[in-house]
């Protein structure tokens, strides 16, 4: 009789630890979701923040410009010398891409065809390799201004696959399988040559879309989100 009263009082015990531990589990497995919550929370925040101080930035940014172009305009009044200055400034930010810009050009558009994620294996996206190959082929006859998606190409403007997108620079993100359009300013005649010459369009991975060229009287491209930097050239005296 008294080892059954043993083994009974050994069982609740060792039930009553099995619920301590199991309940035990279940407050440490609440206290990682509530920490892992609050970890998330924490990083949208951070996000949110720095999306706003980067709107505050291009804002200030922007009123500077402003200035900066009130006060070349007065000063351009003075003399022929001025404004020659003035011209060559206005020439360079337009070149560098930091104002925005119109002029006779071309748009290519570039959409995938229906079947490109099908099960043929050569149905392939396309890369950094073949927007590169358009660019290339745009700036060989002169663009004076190119955009990737409305993203503005600078002379630090890189292109490059990162994931599952194509990167223009470090503000602009393709999705290669959506339509891409790429617009140039420049002689829409050669443009429009240069985009249709045999191996452009149909280069690479572009065989599985369709490209369309279209010139026109007034392209207009925006100036560029990304910030120039020169932190290590510097002029020859």
């Amino acid at each position: 009789m008294k080892k059954v009263t043993s083994q009974i009082f050994v069982a609740i015990v060792c039930a009553f630890l099995g619920f301590l531990l199991a309940h035990q589990f279940k407050l440490l497995n609440e206290k990682n979701k509530i920490n892992s919550s609050i970890q998330n929370l924490d990083i949208i925040s951070e996000i949110e923040a720095l999306k706003k101080e980067k709107e505050e930035l291009t804002k200030t940014n922007s009123s500077l410009s402003e200035q900066l172009k009130e006060l070349e305009e007065k000063a351009s009044s003075n003399g022929a010398v001025e404004a020659e200055i003035k011209k060559q400034l206005d020439n360079a930010r337009m070149n560098l891409g930091l104002v925005d810009v119109k002029g006779p050009g071309i748009t290519i558009t570039i959409t995938p065809k229906s079947n490109i994620f099908g099960s043929n294996n050569d149905n392939r996206s396309i890369t950094e390799d073949e927007i590169v190959h358009v660019v290339n082929s745009l700036r060989y006859v002169k663009a004076e201004a190119i955009s990737v998606n409305d993203y503005r190409l600078t002379p630090q403007s890189g292109i490059k696959v990162s994931g599952n997108s194509i990167w223009i620079g470090t503000s602009g993100k393709v999705d290669p399988k959506s339509k891409i359009v790429i617009k140039a300013i420049g002689d829409k005649q050669a443009l429009k040559v240069a985009a249709n010459f045999i191996g452009v369009l149909d280069y690479g991975a572009l065989r599985n879309y369709t490209c369309d060229v279209n010139d026109s009287d007034e392209i207009i491209i925006n100036k560029t989100t990304q910030s120039l930097k020169n932190e290590y050239v510097k002029p020859i005296n």
